[in-house]
């Protein structure tokens, strides 16, 4: 824990204590005898005959430091170790001479039992003990005044080294630095031989160690010089959030998740309410506060290069390429794979947003420039991406980088808030600024809407998934190479809620992605910050307008178009009929390749399924929800303009548009699949669904691939 006075009290935001380290500092006649002989002994055992500087402890010091050949004593009085707390000198003998100078005015002031006082107060006894009676209850539970010998002489060892002379780590090392103070004690008729072996011979027995009980690693953020601090943070959300740390790892038990952190920002004050640093303190690495610490984000920052893009005129409704591409680098050649190994072809900016995927960002950073995305990132708060903006290349929007969740937290809620950066607020008297303006209100509007649509992130997580609420609900998703990290965050305009699910040691994880681990963990924890609140969604600007645009080209829909869906669309930007369907029209060339390998839009041969293959075994993993293994029909072939009716064992699953995709939640045992398109039935193809086998993961799993980032 960081310095604190001893008494200092933790609260949260409705008075609640969160910690408590220690009572008030008692009276100087209530230090205890053995407490002040003990410190005397330890460090000025002339205390009282001299002014403040002691000529003959320096002169001893300096004998026995040379008959050593190294600096065993020091010559320094309590006064002057005093002046040092109060004032820090500077380096040298002017620094010696000032400080000397005052520790002779403060003893003259205080006189000698001042003094001690004074430095009995604010000594570092180690483990956040500033103060003989914090440490006196922090090792021994009980005040100075009760001590006995062996526990005074224990504490006042400690002051010399407390970085080593820790008696919760280095119990034997400090036994014999408080032998050496008994062994003085005695030498200097502070206390006579027989109490001395008594005190020896008694056992080094401490209070077990005693953390904060509640938001430990808040605490320690917030831990400073002050008798009580009020923290923004709720009890009761807190302990919900811990909770739902322990149930999330508890159901991802065999999948080498050991921690999580979640950070719960009201996003109208910035205020935290809840802050789980680590899943459990008292473990090997649970005092690491994974909320501070630098991990990749995998594609939790793409919605911040969106915004860019939509604010230099880009629109929600225009197509894109997500087609296989390679990009040449200092290491060769780069070929981002989306998560789930496939392209989708020509998407909208809204569904590549929602969808996460990895080709249009990498095309659209490319246009918006990595110095300007960065730069934009730096105004956001994140403090971590300190090398240049080619360090990081293309791959920035993908997880080259590394963040801190608390920042991520605090730039999600710039977002939620029309663009505007606030710094998070951890304590009722931190100032709250009116917050500067970095991102685009509009493009911030476009983006939480896209996050917030279901229909267009189905292709990626298919329907019903854990990022649906009944509250509005933006949310993003991300999963670094290698299952090391993944991240889910959410947000409205009441709350920002940013998960992480990982091993602070940057070991693997086993397929945990974004939408498996810190998406249900992000649920949860938001749906404990709603709770019975009730929340409206963002107001659309004034300067949008809903447009009726044809589902695949995203031009404004027309006759021939068979389907159509409504986008925002700034209401100065220009109307452009969809180019795709009608008369004298067609897919552009950039697809024809595409098309031909994945015959979506071929209408040569008749319908068919595309997939899955025939004769394909899938496994459902029991320990995963059903709804998070859907399985994603395509089709082939037809007529493009014709939706695509499903039939899995003759019963009607979904009727859809092109490019004719859905997701069927799969039961166990043999099932026909077949597709029907302008009347046309397709050949049925038969696939094997069965439990668990260890030898074949899920094959269909909706974010079963690891190569790519989500």
């Amino acid at each position: 824990m960081a310095d604190a006075p001893h008494g200092t009290v933790v609260f949260d935001r409705h008075g609640a204590v969160l910690a408590s380290f220690g009572e008030g500092a008692p009276p100087a006649e209530e230090w205890g005898r053995w407490m002040q002989l003990a410190t005397v002994a330890a460090e000025d055992h002339r205390l009282g005959l001299h002014p403040g500087v002691d000529p003959v402890g320096v002169a001893r010091a300096a004998v026995v430091n040379l008959r050593a050949g190294e600096v065993k004593e020091g010559g320094s009085t309590l006064a002057q170790q005093l002046a040092r707390r109060l004032e820090p000198r500077a380096p040298g003998w002017l620094g010696k001479l000032g400080e000397a100078r005052l520790a002779l005015r403060l003893t003259a002031q205080l006189g000698g039992h001042g003094v001690l006082d004074h430095y009995l107060r604010r000594t570092w006894y180690g483990n956040g003990a500033t103060g003989a009676g914090r440490a006196a209850r922090l090792y021994f539970d009980r005040p100075p005044g009760a001590l006995s010998l062996a526990q005074a002489a224990t504490l006042a060892a400690i002051p010399r080294r407390p970085a080593s002379l820790d008696p919760l780590d280095n119990p034997l090392l400090v036994q014999r630095a408080r032998d050496r103070v008994l062994e003085r004690m005695s030498r200097h008729g502070l206390a006579t031989r027989d109490e001395v072996e008594v005190a020896r011979a008694e056992p080094l027995v401490l209070t077990p160690r005693r953390e904060p009980s509640a938001a430990p690693h808040l605490v320690r953020r917030v831990l400073r010089d002050a008798p009580e601090i009020h923290t923004t943070l709720d009890a009761t959300l807190q302990a919900e959030t811990e909770a739902a740390v322990a149930g999330v790892l508890g159901a991802l038990s065999g999948r080498n998740a050991r921690d999580a952190a979640v950070i719960v920002v009201h996003n109208p004050t910035r205020e935290v309410r809840a802050y789980v640093g680590s899943a459990d303190w008292s473990g090997p690495a649970g005092q690491v506060d994974m909320a501070r610490s630098r991990r990749s984000p995998g594609s939790a920052l793409k919605p911040f290069l969106y915004a860019l893009a939509l604010s230099r005129g880009h629109e929600l409704a225009e197509t894109v390429d997500d087609l296989p591409a390679a990009w040449r680098t200092t290491h060769g050649a780069w070929s981002p794979l989306n998560y789930g190994e496939q392209s989708a072809g020509p998407v909208t900016l809204r569904a590549a947003l929602a969808n996460s995927l990895n080709v249009p960002a990498v095309r659209l950073l490319e246009e918006v420039g990595v110095a300007d995305l960065h730069r934009a990132l730096g105004s956001l708060g994140f403090s971590t991406l300190v090398e240049r903006p080619d360090h990081y290349g293309l791959g920035l929007v993908l997880g080259d980088a590394e963040v801190r969740l608390d920042e991520m937290a605090a730039a999600y809620a710039a977002l939620a808030s029309a663009g505007r950066y606030r710094p998070l607020r951890f304590t009722g008297d931190a100032p709250d600024p009116a917050g500067v303006p970095v991102l685009d209100p509009v493009a911030s509007f476009l983006v939480l809407d896209a996050l917030d649509d279901p229909d267009a992130r189905a292709l990626a997580f298919g329907a019903d998934s854990v990022l649906e609420a009944p509250y509005p609900l933006a949310a993003k998703t991300g999963t670094s190479t290698g299952f090391r990290d993944n991240w889910a965050v959410g947000t409205n305009p009441r709350f920002t809620v940013v998960a992480w699910v990982g091993n602070a040691d940057g070991s693997e994880m086993t397929r945990v992605s974004g939408i498996t681990g810190a998406g249900p963990l992000m649920r949860r924890v938001m749906d404990a910050a709603m709770g019975d609140k009730t929340v409206t969604g963002w107001s659309p600007p004034a300067a949008l307008e809903s447009r009726q645009v044809c589902s695949l080209s995203g031009g404004l829909a027309t006759a021939a178009c068979p389907a159509s869906r409504p986008e925002w669309a700034r209401v100065s930007s220009p109307e452009r009929a969809c180019a795709w369907h009608g008369e004298g029209t067609g897919l552009p060339s950039t697809y024809a390749a595409w098309a031909g390998k994945d015959a979506v839009l071929a209408a040569a041969g008749g319908p068919r399924v595309a997939y899955p293959g025939e004769g394909a075994r899938f496994w459902l993993d029991d320990d995963r929800p059903l709804n998070d293994q859907a399985i994603t029909l395509r089709a082939a072939g037809g007529n493009p303009a014709a939706g695509a009716r499903w039939l899995v064992d003759g019963t009607e699953i979904a009727t859809v548009p092109v490019p004719w995709r859905t997701r069927w939640l799969p039961t166990n045992g043999d099932h026909d699949i077949v597709v029907e398109i302008d009347g046309v039935r397709s050949s049925p193809i038969r696939v094997h669904v069965g439990g668990e086998a260890a030898a074949s993961p899920l094959a269909a799993a909706p974010l079963a691939a690891a190569s790519g980032r989500e």
